[in-house]
């Protein structure tokens, strides 16, 4: 995968909104449903703040160091993308 920062940016501003879709879902499912539902919600939203936390390490980084945040940076990126293929938006 090729850092590229400014498309990374885009995806999660789209996965932000993907997140309020779901949230939205939540508040009119009912029992087990909406519990697991808000739980996955909640995962996703603590691997997005963790993709942005990387991603703005990784731009604040020198050239130097670039290149050893970009294997966090790439592997938080691919978890969060996986849990979100889950959902199948």
């Amino acid at each position: 995968m090729e850092t590229n920062v400014e498309e990374m940016e885009a995806h999660l501003k789209l996965w932000a909104a993907k997140i309020d879709e779901l949230a939205a879902t939540a508040q009119k499912s009912n029992g087990w449903a909406r519990i697991d539902l808000r739980q996955r919600i909640d995962d996703l939203k603590v691997k997005r703040a963790l993709v942005r936390a990387k991603l703005d390490e990784f731009v604040a980084a020198g050239s130097d160091r670039r290149n050893g945040l970009r294997v966090d940076l790439e592997r938080v990126w691919n978890d969060l993308k996986a849990t979100f293929d889950e959902f199948k938006l």
